[in-house]
């Protein structure tokens, strides 16, 4: 690698790593190139040569790197529990989740929040790409219990045929190789743990709720026993 690249390397590593501080104490609408250039000690003219789109691709690049840390962190605590205890290793992953939203809303807005006028267009795009890498969390975990125990499912000629067709394409697009009723019941449980852990984030509980832990418990022990896992819940250490 030459210097001028290495130059360029570390330019952008320290343009990413001042955008993610700025979103971290300022949530992602106090994000532009002046703040993040001045961070940097460029002009916001010198940042197009390296981030040809501007604020956008800064943005997703940023989104890059929170979704790098959380997916690995939210790994690690898949591994943590042995390959046949399916229950922990899809709730160990939700509460890692959980923790980590509640210790970085910003970085969680940024993810799963309002598209912001900073992401532009390119929102989408690091939606899209976000929810491949969850799914390569969860998924392996609901294809191996299918494939040993399997759980409820709808048939498939009971599914609306516009939901069976998005379930396909959501296994095309995923990889998770599940049938369409199985994968219905994978996203449900996302559904139900993601609105669960939306509204505690953004305090929609708040002030009458003041400890919603419990509440969450409660639901991720419905969720495995729906699926016959329930003797293999473990409530958490603290």
């Amino acid at each position: 690698m030459t210097r001028r690249d290495r130059l360029r390397v570390q330019m952008s590593h320290d343009v990413r790593a001042i955008a993610r501080e700025i979103i971290t104490k300022e949530g992602v609408e106090g994000l532009t190139l002046a703040e993040i250039a001045r961070g940097v000690g460029v002009t916001p003219a010198a940042l197009y040569r390296h981030f040809k789109d501007g604020l956008p691709e800064i943005v997703s690049r940023v989104a890059e790197d929170v979704v790098d840390d959380l997916v690995q962190e939210l790994q690690s605590a898949v591994d943590s529990y042995p390959a046949d205890n399916f229950a922990m290793r899809m709730i160990a992953p939700v509460r890692a989740l959980r923790s980590w939203a509640i210790a970085h809303q910003p970085e969680f807005n940024l993810l799963f929040g309002t598209p912001s006028a900073a992401a532009g267009d390119a929102h989408g795009e690091l939606t899209s790409a976000w929810v491949r890498r969850l799914a390569a969390v969860w998924g392996p975990t609901f294809v191996q219990l299918w494939a040993e125990r399997g759980f409820p499912v709808l048939a498939e000629d009971e599914m609306d045929p516009r939901l069976r067709q998005q379930m396909l394409d959501y296994r095309k697009d995923t990889g998770v190789d599940l049938p369409p009723g199985a994968m219905v019941v994978m996203l449900s449980c996302w559904r139900s743990l993601y609105g669960q852990i939306a509204l505690e984030v953004f305090g929609h509980f708040a002030p009458l709720f003041s400890d919603q832990k419990p509440m969450f418990e409660l639901l991720m022990q419905e969720l495995v026993r729906g699926m016959g896992l329930g003797n293999q819940y473990q409530p958490p250490t603290r």
